[in-house]
């Protein structure tokens, strides 16, 4: 995806947030982002957030645009096995 905009939407649906778990797993991967993002503008990772990503029994939920990949059931070792994996080789 070199030179393209990724878009990653996190879900902050009910039963994602649920107990604050999105918010805890976003909370972890703002830090990252811009330490990948660096000072580039446009960022080529941009945090997107989402009432709802219609896949409630799988969450917490995230899809990452251009591409339309999703993650379903993210805690923090997966969340960062994402980023290592498919943002930061951005």
């Amino acid at each position: 995806m070199a030179g393209q905009t990724q878009r990653l939407v996190m879900c902050r649906g009910q039963y994602c947030n649920m107990d604050r778990r999105a918010d805890k797993l976003i909370a972890r991967l703002e830090p990252l982002l811009e330490d990948i993002n660096g000072e580039t503008y446009p960022p080529p990772i941009r945090l997107v957030t989402a009432n709802c990503l219609s896949m409630c029994g799988a969450g917490p939920n995230a899809i990452l645009y251009p591409t339309g990949e999703v993650f379903n059931g993210l805690d923090e070792t997966k969340l960062l096995q994402l980023v290592a994996e498919k943002l930061q080789s951005s």
